[in-house]
């Protein structure tokens, strides 16, 4: 498959991730029912950040070859520093959404207090100094403040993987290995406790991503019947668990999430086998490239290319979504709020579409202008031709 073809499918494989996301965090509607999170031990988180990393492998990793680690590691940081501002923009945009709730709401405590909004709503200046320092994430505003810390650290994982491979992930396990028996994190303030993503453990996902993506670059993974074999029974075996065997084990996800690591912050163990060996299935079969060919492949893969603001839009909404069904409950009966949260919700997917169609049809009719100005300049003037 052609490097081409390999970004579209993760393209495409980004823009579902974001579709999915978008579900899962308006929760009550009727598609939540159907995302990843229901039928593994992983969720979108995995595949959000293993794909970053990806693209950082298959985009960056040549350009230090050619152009040096210097020029590449100005862009990460620049990377991460975009990130930080809309980090913090969303942030601020969803605490107005509840501010505006709580006031519509007849000041329910319930739209102000969950998901770390009470710090930012009774002691303004320390919430907003957390804020700022990422040391206070709000609920469903966590993941951002993860890419951040890696889009940093993105340069070094880098310049390792230039020097060897194995030397990067050598040094992403025994990060990992750090905060699974020591128990490295990074703190919160002024709330106690850690990052809800611990970015000291997350990196194994994005170090797996950028070697997979230098692997990648030069050739697809190899396909090996004896593990496509292995990682399906893996899958299957968490899709087991996650349903309590599909409803005829009840218990079965209890024990199982005693027993094994499955734990988010820190990555658990038995979520990052999960997710990779789902990952080596899909990378190995031509389903998300013969996908990203169709029709909504191409919209989905629209998503995936304007991952960044599509994702900020979608966080908003979520917020949106979120402190309307919190103005809601009570005023309607709860049929018609199902209703309500599963139309809203594929209004917003609609929504997230349009704005990216929008942005790629404008990146579109910028660059036809540009070579119709270009051709011009080319072109002799017509007394020129005259004569």
């Amino acid at each position: 498959m052609p490097v081409a073809s390999r970004i579209a499918a993760v393209d495409f494989a980004r823009g579902l991730v974001l579709v999915a996301m978008t579900i899962d965090h308006l929760p009550g509607n009727l598609l939540e029912h159907f995302t990843p999170r229901n039928f593994a031990l992983s969720d979108s988180a995995e595949a959000f950040v293993f794909l970053s990393g990806l693209s950082i492998g298959l985009v960056y990793y040549r350009r230090t070859l050619t152009a040096g680690l210097a020029p590449v590691a100005r862009s990460c940081l620049k990377r991460a520093g975009r990130l930080y501002g809309v980090h913090i923009l969303t942030t601020a945009g969803a605490l107005a959404i509840f501010a505006a709730a709580y006031w519509l709401g007849g000041f329910n405590d319930a739209l102000i207090a969950p998901h770390g909004r009470a710090v930012v709503f009774h002691e303004p200046l320390r919430g907003a100094i957390g804020v700022a320092l990422l040391s206070h994430q709000l609920g469903y505003f966590n993941i951002l403040p993860l890419y951040v810390a890696l889009m940093a650290l993105a340069p070094l994982v880098l310049a390792l993987a230039r020097f060897s491979p194995t030397a990067a992930l050598t040094a992403a396990l025994g990060a990992y290995g750090a905060v699974k028996w020591l128990g490295f994190d990074l703190p919160n303030w002024p709330e106690p406790g850690g990052w809800f993503f611990n970015p000291l453990a997350w990196q194994l996902v994005f170090t797996l991503g950028v070697l997979s993506g230098v692997r990648w670059s030069e050739k697809p993974p190899r396909r090996s019947a004896l593990v496509q074999v292995l990682c399906l029974g893996l899958t299957a075996a968490g899709a087991l668990i996650v349903t309590d065997g599909f409803g005829f084990l009840p218990g079965l996800r209890d024990h199982a999430y005693a027993a094994l690591d499955v734990g988010k912050q820190n990555l658990g163990a038995a979520r990052l086998v999960n997710f990779l060996a789902l990952a080596y299935l899909l990378a190995t079969t031509p389903l998300l490239g013969a996908l990203a060919r169709t029709a909504p492949g191409q919209a989905i893969q629209s998503l995936g290319r304007r991952s960044l603001t599509v994702f900020a839009v979608s966080s908003l909404l979520c917020a949106l979504g979120q402190a309307g069904a919190g103005v809601l409950t009570g005023a309607v009966d709860d049929r018609m709020a199902h209703g309500i949260e599963f139309g809203y919700t594929l209004a917003s997917i609609g929504a997230l579409i349009v704005l990216a169609s929008w942005m790629e049809c404008r990146i579109s009719l910028r660059g036809a202008a540009q070579s119709v100005s270009r051709w011009l300049l080319r072109r002799p003037p017509q007394s020129a031709l005259a004569q």
